[in-house]
């Protein structure tokens, strides 16, 4: 399998995470030590409890919308040294009856330990405009 088709398969899953609210494989996906640059800042997550906080509070945010399917879509990859990615990816937050909520895009670096992908750097800019765009 070509690293472009593990890295989709990587956020496939990661997105049915989203989707079903398991913040035990989010994490596991994300791992540590995790950045997350947002618009209000970037925060260095180093304790599991820090990042369960994390995921909970988006799970919560993305259900007040009314969140209830998660996709993701490639649009890009950027390889770069040390088993390591640039990816450009368009989410996609569906509501009731598959109706969008939300559509971003994300580019996110991603990194391999033994052929496993996982996030070190969440970029939420992507995420943030669309919200800012909505209010």
């Amino acid at each position: 399998m070509t690293a472009d088709a593990a890295i989709a398969d990587f956020l496939t899953a990661h997105a049915a995470a989203w989707a079903a609210g398991d913040a035990d494989t989010i994490a596991e996906a994300m791992g540590l030590p995790q950045m997350i640059a947002s618009a209000d800042g970037t925060v260095f997550l180093e304790e599991d409890d820090e990042l369960t906080a994390w995921i909970n509070a988006r799970l919560a945010r993305w259900t007040e919308l009314g969140v209830t399917g998660v996709a993701v879509t490639v649009e890009a990859v950027e390889g770069l040294p040390d088993d390591a990615a640039r990816v450009s990816s368009r989410w996609r937050l569906a509501g009731a009856g598959g109706v969008e909520v939300r559509s971003f895009t994300a580019v996110d670096t991603l990194a391999a330990d033994d052929g496993d992908w996982y996030y070190v750097v969440t970029d939420l800019a992507g995420e943030d405009a669309a919200e800012a765009g909505s209010s």
